[in-house]
């Protein structure tokens, strides 16, 4: 809601709409009316109000109907927005149950999955709001370092400023990462009950196998109403676009 807060002193009239469309959504989600809130998160996002609690909301509501790629979808657009939330994670495991395919993802190196959760572990705007707290730590110690008296606090002064300028460039790197993640994400949900995946993007190719509603995919390329996809296994095929809708 910070976030939100921001975008209505700038667009005011935009802003009640949003505003209204969530709580009016929150309402509704309290009384079970489960699908009035959906209504109404849905027109607070056509309103312009991306932020993660809206579609982690929507996600509940969704789940709530029973329509669970819908609520996959929306729990991991919120989950991309804040990667770091714990109940969205929570809830997203729990609607990824009610999936049919169960594919075991290609295992990876113990590092690579260390540092990909390492980059996720926070937002862009978080990395870069930990790189200016250290800059503004390290100037400070740079200050002590110019006008200190004594020779040892010059010298530790020094060493702790250089070491917290390096600190602050790392996390503006996890930050340029992390935005980068966000912003080229190909990620998205099969939405059809069922689809096959073809060979090659044409109706009268071969069908290399068959998704299902909820399942999530990697998309590689795209092609006259086609996509690339890549599940989890490392399986590769074509899908007809409007079978997906990306994150």
């Amino acid at each position: 809601m910070a976030l939100l807060g921001l975008m209505l002193a700038f667009q005011p009239v935009m802003a009640d709409e949003r505003e209204s469309g969530f709580m009016e959504g929150n309402k509704l989600y309290q009384t079970r009316n489960f699908e009035g809130a959906v209504k109404k998160y849905e027109a607070a996002l056509l309103a312009g109000a991306g932020v993660p609690e809206l579609y982690f909301n929507l996600g509940n509501a969704y789940y709530k109907t029973g329509n669970y790629p819908q609520a996959i979808l929306n729990y991991e657009r919120a989950k991309r927005l804040n990667p770091d939330d714990e109940d969205i994670a929570f809830n997203l495991k729990l609607a990824n149950m009610n999936t049919v395919d169960k594919i075991d993802p290609v295992p990876q190196l113990f590092y690579q999955r260390w540092w990909y959760s390492f980059i996720n572990g926070a937002t862009a705007s978080r990395w870069a709001t930990r790189s200016m707290v250290m800059l503004w730590v390290s100037f400070g110690f740079a200050m002590l370092y110019l006008f200190a008296g004594h020779i040892t606090l010059r010298k530790a002064s020094f060493t702790i400023a250089s070491l917290l300028l390096i600190i602050c460039f790392f996390f503006l790197y996890l930050a340029h990462e992390q935005d980068d993640f966000v912003r080229n994400n190909r990620s998205a949900i099969i939405m059809e009950a069922s689809a096959y995946i073809k060979s090659s993007p044409d109706d009268k190719s071969v069908n290399l196998f068959m998704l299902h509603a909820g399942t999530k995919i990697e998309i590689i390329d795209e092609l006259q109403g086609w996509k690339k996809i890549r599940i989890a296994n490392g399986n590769v095929g074509w899908i007809i676009n409007n079978a997906v809708e990306v994150i």
